[in-house]
């Protein structure tokens, strides 16, 4: 599969709401944090809290605060990568390895597009809200 870098005349948007609960997230993180098997995901995790904290809107729900974000982005266009879609194009699938942008490039594609932000780690969420 070819990724598509140039103008794309079908491209599709979508749009999800982005949660997290950072006293859930921080929790995971301190169990998980200096455990090497777990090292792509906590980096994913962490670069993901950082993101929400200075980007999202603090909501109190049930006497939880919940950080909220409305993310949207094309998932035709290179900002929605997958595992599988690295792998054919031979790029790098370890979060570790990944800069920044490659690296929300697959949370974006592998977690959220995909639905398995569960996955990720404990305390996100995402739901879909729009597709265009």
């Amino acid at each position: 599969m070819k990724l598509r870098t140039d103008f794309v005349t079908n491209s599709s948007s979508v749009s999800y709401i982005i949660t997290m609960d950072e006293r859930i997230v921080n929790c995971f993180l301190g169990h998980y944090k200096g455990y090497e098997p777990e090292a792509g995901r906590v980096r994913m995790a962490e670069a993901l809290k950082k993101f929400m904290l200075e980007n999202g809107t603090v909501t109190y729900m049930h006497e939880h605060e919940i950080y909220t974000y409305l993310m949207t982005f094309q998932d035709d266009d290179g900002d929605c990568l997958n595992k599988e879609m690295l792998e054919e194009e031979g790029m790098k699938t370890d979060p570790l390895e990944m800069s920044e942008d490659e690296l929300f490039n697959f949370i974006r594609g592998e977690y959220i597009h995909n639905r398995k932000m569960s996955e990720l780690f404990q305390g996100f969420g995402a739901t879909q809200v729009e597709q265009y």
